[in-house]
């Protein structure tokens, strides 16, 4: 038989819930970053090992589908309807880029470490 089958299944949405608000995606008590990005070798609270999961790619992806649509669309409305300068927009919206995503990559990260969590799509190195 198929150790796969033989474990319990995980629930996807709780998962990528946890994730996105950087907790562990087994027990959502323990902190999933020790750092900016650095995910922890293993929960704090219920040991789960998660040091092991790479998300490579696709939190960055993500962030910037994200920040894109809502800068450009935030960029439209205002350059329509306000007369400010172009240099002042530039600035403007390139900073508002920067910040937001800064801001949103660590839930974007957690958002795919859930999910590699929950479908089985890695495993510890030693497995």
């Amino acid at each position: 038989m198929d150790a796969m089958a033989l474990t319990p299944s995980r629930d996807l949405g709780l998962a990528v819930r946890r994730g996105a608000l950087l907790r562990c995606p087994n027990c959502g008590v323990g902190h999933l970053f020790r750092s900016y990005l650095r995910p922890v070798d293993g929960c704090a609270h219920c040991g789960e090992q998660l040091g092991y999961i790479r998300a490579d790619d696709g939190p960055t992806w993500l962030t910037l589908i994200v920040v894109g649509h809502v800068v450009v669309a935030l960029a439209l409305v205002v350059v329509s309807t306000t007369d400010w300068s172009t240099g002042f927009s530039m600035a403007l919206f390139s900073a508002l880029a920067v910040v937001l995503s800064l801001a949103l990559l660590p839930s974007a990260k957690g958002i795919f470490i859930g999910i590699i969590w929950a479908q089985k799509l890695a495993r510890p190195e030693g497995a």
